[in-house]
């Protein structure tokens, strides 16, 4: 077998077995899943998972990354933020009872890990904003402690909205952080 073909069939067994952990927290709490539910859901020998996933945390974590994370921040740009959250919030809101159980086991993890993330890439786009409207860059430590407020303020955000049985819509969540977002550049171009 091609490493093509081989990187293919390891890419579809952990969505085998994440799709599996989705399935079995329709049901039971993730504290209640074992290894095993998860290997005998999907058909296949624990050697098999623990070759992809150290634990069922890591499971949980990747779950996670592959469906908001990744998707949020690849090609992020404030020309297409919008879209981005409107898509992350939208798969949150599919899967609500996954997401909300997923949000009590690891909270403070996947607020740190979305913050981080969050922080660096708003890095990217305050140098982008810096370079297009003319404005002279601040040092490195500035535009750090205001990529990590936005980083922590979206997270913050996303915690809450979650946490709260995502009532607005996540159109209507996704045009507020936009619009926190495009004031706050029209005030620092402002001030310049």
């Amino acid at each position: 077998m091609g490493s093509k073909n081989k990187l293919a069939c390891s890419k579809e067994t952990e969505k085998n077995i994440a799709d599996a952990l989705k399935s079995l927290m329709q049901s039971k709490s993730f504290e209640k899943i074992s290894v095993s539910d998860i290997t005998d859901y999907c058909g296949i020998h624990r050697q098999t998972f623990y070759y992809h996933f150290t634990d069922k945390y890591e499971l949980l974590d990747f779950v996670v990354r592959k469906e908001l994370i990744e998707p949020l921040l690849m090609d992020f740009t404030l020309d297409n933020m919008y879209d981005k959250f409107t898509f992350m919030f939208d798969v949150m809101k599919s899967d609500q009872q996954f997401y909300h159980s997923a949000l009590k086991i690891n909270a403070g993890e996947l607020f740190n890990f979305i913050s981080k993330l969050a922080a660096e890439r708003f890095i990217d786009i305050f140098a982008e904003i810096e370079k297009s409207n003319n404005i002279p860059a601040k040092n490195a430590t500035d535009n750090k402690i205001l990529a990590e407020f936005f980083g922590f303020g979206i997270s913050g955000v996303v915690l809450e909205w979650a946490q709260h049985g995502m009532k607005d819509s996540p159109e209507i969540l996704a045009e507020r952080i936009k619009n926190i977002i495009a004031d706050c550049k029209r005030l620092a171009i402002e001030r310049l």
